[in-house]
């Protein structure tokens, strides 16, 4: 099975956020998609894939086409 890692950097322009499932795929969340997520609303990452959020009991689910992510949003706020 594989796992969800989250790495993040800070910057002069705010922290970039990595989501990492295995060796398949990747998110990379930039503070405007920070907030998009905690507004649940879709926003496309500079891979150019199209996330839509979703959020139920403080946990966040990432959709992309077969890609998924399921992050607690307080790491993710971190």
């Amino acid at each position: 099975m594989t796992r969800t890692t989250l790495s993040k950097k800070t910057y002069g322009w705010g922290d970039l956020i990595v989501l990492t499932e295995g060796h398949s795929y990747t998110c990379i969340i930039h503070p405007e998609h920070l907030v998009a997520i905690n507004r649940e609303e879709a926003f496309t990452d500079e891979q150019g894939l199209n996330w839509q959020p979703q959020i139920t009991d403080g946990i966040v689910t990432l959709q992309s086409g077969s890609y998924s992510f399921t992050i607690p949003l307080a790491q993710l706020n971190a």
